[in-house]
């Protein structure tokens, strides 16, 4: 398996990821995802964007998971220390290649990105039924700093 920065040519693989993707996150919460059909805009632009990339974990010659990784920085507010971070957007391995390190592997190419850039911290929104995401993110060392709560109306 090889990690690398996708290319313009992988965007229809990485359509057909975040495609099972969309599947796996409305199965997760079907009142706020649905299964959707990814085109090729979204991954395009992130393709061309300097602030952001997206890793693909290749098998074979065939993509079986992604990690899009962006730029960030905290609101030019008086009130938070300013920062330089870096987002993960999307992590996401085919089902069939879970629990092998695909995972593990996309997100020290993340880690190496936002080191690279000299960025102060990597922070990541994940599922609260996303029970396997969390107990991974947790073995990769991350905390828990705020969490997001809803008041459905």
């Amino acid at each position: 398996m090889k990690i690398r920065l996708a290319e313009a040519n992988d965007i229809p693989e990485i359509c057909g990821l975040y495609n099972e993707f969309f599947i796996y996150n409305s199965a997760l919460q079907p009142q706020y995802y649905k299964i959707a059909v990814e085109k090729g805009s979204y991954p395009k632009s992130v393709v061309e964007n300097n602030t952001e990339d997206i890793y693909v974990a290749v098998d074979n010659n065939i993509i079986i998971g992604l990690i899009h990784i962006a730029e960030e920085s905290t609101p030019p507010y008086d009130c938070f220390v300013q920062h330089r971070y870096a987002t993960i957007i999307d992590l996401f391995v085919t089902k069939n290649n879970r629990n092998k390190g695909v995972g593990g592997r996309l997100l020290e190419s993340a880690k190496q990105w936002a080191k690279t850039r000299k960025l102060d911290y990597i922070e990541l929104n994940v599922l609260s039924e996303n029970e396997n995401g969390m107990q991974f993110y947790c073995h990769e060392k991350f905390k828990s700093v705020s969490q997001i709560m809803r008041y459905t109306l």
